[in-house]
């Protein structure tokens, strides 16, 4: 590695540039991580995708001239980008949820929350491929599958066909739906602080609410590392104009962990 060439680090060719292409391929939704993420498949909610991904470039041309190759870069493949994702019901959503706790009992959820609460990054071999909002969404929701059992948690970001999130939730949804009891219980999570939090996170959080309420009795938890002053001003905001129809209830991570450590129920 050294003579004429440039002296790299093997670690970085053997381990960071793999987790890096792992972590990549996996935002296209096309693969999915198998054996504790020992091992790499496709996702076979996207077979038809594969397939036509397989047998559209299996073969290519050879450039020579970078113009060519570049212009060939930029080419939309309308075909490819028209394949609809498949979707997958709330029940099996939740389901593939429940099959993650086998993998992640609450002390390790425990553990991986403190983690993002810290800004810390997951050493575990799975966890370590999601990006730290992706990340938060997928424990908040197992924590409260793991500490409350009879209340239906169904997230609302894109998974693959191991219930493993490939981003976060999108489509003017929440991030987590709950129902305990015939309530609701829109949960939202953050990695964002400051200002940021505020404009981004909690005038949305209001709209969800909106639409979650309808025909349901229904509010919100709000986690997030740390909840900045401003977004407290507005979380009473929200209160006070609804005259207390609307709850917010923001928990910093850590706050949230204990608070699940002793709940009987999810709504208050």
């Amino acid at each position: 590695m050294e003579g004429k060439f440039k002296k790299f680090n093997p670690n970085s060719i053997m381990v960071d540039y793999t987790d890096e292409f792992i972590r990549k391929m996996r935002m296209t939704g096309l693969i999915s991580l198998r054996g504790a993420g020992r091992f790499v498949d496709i996702n076979h909610k996207e077979d038809q995708k594969v397939d036509y991904i397989l047998n559209t470039y299996s073969s290519y041309s050879h450039y020579t001239d970078e113009k060519e190759y570049f212009e060939y870069m930029s080419t939309i493949d309308n075909n490819l980008i028209s394949i609809a994702t498949a979707t997958i019901s709330s029940n099996s959503s939740e389901a593939l949820l429940t099959n993650w706790l086998a993998t992640y009992p609450w002390e390790a959820i425990k553990t991986e929350l403190t983690h993002l609460s810290k800004g810390s990054s997951s050493k575990d071999n799975v966890l370590k491929l999601l990006a730290a909002p992706v990340r938060l969404e997928f424990l908040t929701a197992l924590a409260i599958k793991s500490q409350l059992p009879n209340v239906r948690v169904v997230p609302n970001y894109n998974c693959d066909d191991t219930g493993l999130p490939t981003s976060t939730a999108g489509g003017n949804k929440g991030d987590i739906e709950c129902y305990e009891e015939g309530k609701g219980i829109l949960v939202e999570v953050t990695m964002a602080t400051g200002r940021t939090q505020t404009m981004m996170e909690i005038w949305p959080i209001e709209r969800h609410l909106d639409a979650f309420s309808q025909n349901r009795q229904a509010q919100c938890i709000f986690t997030a590392p740390t909840i900045f002053v401003d977004s407290l001003s507005q979380i009473e905001y929200v209160k006070y104009k609804s005259k207390g129809q609307k709850i917010i209830r923001p928990y910093p991570i850590l706050d949230f962990i204990t608070y699940l450590d002793t709940a009987q129920n999810l709504y208050q």
